[in-house]
């Protein structure tokens, strides 16, 4: 059951992972090229946080899963993963926002 809810989880993020990246390389390019709307500033400065989030959790699941494949205990990288994630997430909203 556990399994099928990270294997889920794994197709969602990754879904939504080249969503936001396709959208956001998208509204840079438009930016770059001087296709300026409100929209596209708004899309361009936004979407950068759920784009790495989305990475982040689908490189994630990918090794549980790939750890669960060859039969290893998973609770130790759990943790050491949860850790990562939070420290990258403040990694990134300090780069984003404070710099």
């Amino acid at each position: 059951m556990l399994m099928e809810t990270v294997l889920n989880v794994k197709k969602i993020s990754l879904l939504f992972f080249l969503i936001l990246t396709g959208t956001h390389l998208f509204s840079s390019l438009m930016v770059s090229r001087g296709y300026d709307s409100p929209t596209i500033s708004i899309l361009n400065g936004v979407l950068d946080i759920p784009t790495i989030l989305a990475g982040i959790l689908y490189a994630f699941t990918s090794l549980k899963l790939y750890l669960e494949q060859l039969g290893k205990s998973t609770k130790l990288f759990d943790v050491i993963a949860g850790m990562m994630s939070g420290f990258l997430l403040i990694i990134v909203l300090y780069l984003n926002f404070l710099i």
